[in-house]
């Protein structure tokens, strides 16, 4: 197994801080804006953490961080 590079630890960081957050906070969600939206807002959080993720990475790599 290889070690946690820098590059790794900023992608998982940038996708850590940005994915949906604990069931509590979706259960709050899914009461005041329903069911589907809550889905709808979970499944973005989701795109939108690994599209963050994956520009770091292209950035990193861009600048010579592998």
């Amino acid at each position: 197994m290889s070690p946690l590079t820098p590059l790794a630890a900023a992608t998982m960081l940038a996708f850590s801080l940005l994915y949906t957050p604990c069931v509590a906070a979706i259960a709050s969600g899914r009461r005041e804006l329903g069911g589907r939206w809550a889905l709808l807002v979970v499944a973005e959080q989701c795109v939108i953490a690994w599209l963050a993720a994956f520009v770091v990475r292209i950035i990193g790599l861009l600048l010579g961080m592998a």
